[in-house]
């Protein structure tokens, strides 16, 4: 068993937290492609981003 948030547990858990954004990582190494994960969360919290090396937030 894995102990870790899926991203739609993720957004809905921000949406309740009344976050600004929402930044989705720890990828795990098997997913070459990262897209869907921001699909998902979008559609429950719009103002989420990957957190991928080389792309730096302001907060």
């Amino acid at each position: 068993m894995r102990y870790h948030s899926t991203t739609v547990q993720a957004a809905t858990i921000a949406t309740k937290a009344n976050v600004k954004k929402l930044l989705i990582g720890h990828f795990s190494s098997k997913y070459e492609e990262l897209s869907q994960f921001l699909i998902e969360a979008k559609e429950v919290f719009d103002n989420t981003a990957l957190a991928v090396e080389g792309i730096t937030f302001t907060v």
